[in-house]
């Protein structure tokens, strides 16, 4: 793929270059290097929210499916920003535009989008799969190597390159999981929804793994998010056996004589005082998922399923 033309198109930005000059000189080449043409193109895009209009939407055509003619279920949204605009974290203009992105994303003929805000960088997202040599060393070896904080430390220069680093560790309590926990600044807590020891095992998270990484960091993180349902078909019947337990386990947190707590807000997150709602989000089961192991490409980058699913558990934990 040839990138000189969109490199010479971010070159010749000015610094002071406003929203409709991004777009008219940076956006145009941008969606043309993606391969969208002229009539897979809508720019002042209508969200359905009100009167909101996201600046550019795509998608390819399928037959007589033409994107400019149907504008229906977009494939990717893109918003244009000025070089002047300040997107630092934590600056006003910043929180704006997430709050801005975040209106886009939910809004009812934006839910099959792709979001890309466009400054005058290009964005991406990089992997990093775990090290064989260290994965092999016996775990007093490690703890002699690498204390808990280091990947934590190791991530700090990050921090304003991402906006999100996701980290996947073991099922287990060893350096690998504890380093990923104290790196965190949220914690994902997947369960088995068929298997009381995963639920058992969410509650020891919650209790005594995050709350022993805080005592360590002084700063109040990592925060333990609500437990989600991971990669099972369930049936009504195997729900409400689901809810029992779970019901069972929160009466014992609020039993216990050492340590009580009250669960509720991990495993039914949105019930309130004055409504019960015992409705708790889940990834069903999908082969491909599984399968992404053996292809080495998580399934979400091939299969649209599987990324609609993702798509969802990301709504629903950090887009509300």
């Amino acid at each position: 793929m040839d990138f000189s033309k969109i490199k010479q198109a971010l070159i010749s930005l000015p610094d002071s270059a406003t929203e409709p000059i991004v777009s008219s000189i940076f956006i145009s080449e941008l969606l043309t290097i993606l391969g969208f043409d002229l009539i897979e193109t809508v720019p002042q895009f209508t969200t359905g929210n009100g009167g909101n209009t996201v600046d550019y939407a795509v998608r390819k055509n399928s037959g007589s499916d033409i994107f400019i003619n149907t504008k229906s279920n977009p494939y990717l949204l893109v918003e244009a920003k000025g070089k002047n605009i300040n997107l630092s974290p934590n600056s006003a203009q910043y929180k704006a535009t997430v709050n801005q992105l975040k209106n886009y994303l939910l809004a009812p003929n934006c839910k099959s989008g792709k979001f890309s805000p466009k400054k005058d960088i290009l964005w991406q997202f990089d992997i990093i799969t775990s090290d064989e040599k260290l994965q092999n060393l016996e775990e007093e070896k490690l703890r002699h190597m690498i204390s808990p904080v280091r990947l934590r430390q190791a991530l700090e220069p990050f921090n304003l390159r991402y906006d999100y680093i996701l980290i996947d560790s073991p099922p287990n309590w060893r350096l690998f999981s504890q380093s990923a926990v104290c790196a965190a600044d949220v914690v994902l807590i997947p369960t088995k929804h068929n298997s009381i020891f995963s639920l058992e095992n969410a509650v020891t998270v919650i209790k005594r793994f995050v709350p022993e990484i805080q005592k360590g960091r002084k700063d109040g993180g990592p925060i333990a998010l609500p437990i989600f349902f991971n990669g099972e078909s369930i049936t009504e019947a195997q729900r409400l056996s689901a809810e029992q337990a779970i019901n069972e386990i929160l009466a014992k947190g609020k039993k216990d004589k050492v340590n009580p707590i009250d669960l509720t807000p991990y495993f039914y997150p949105k019930s309130t005082s004055a409504r019960e709602d015992h409705h708790i989000f889940g990834i069903p089961s999908f082969a491909h998922i599984a399968g992404g192991a053996f292809t080495r490409v998580p399934a979400a980058y091939k299969h649209k399923i599987a990324c609609e699913y993702y798509l969802a558990l990301v709504k629903e934990y950090f887009l509300q």
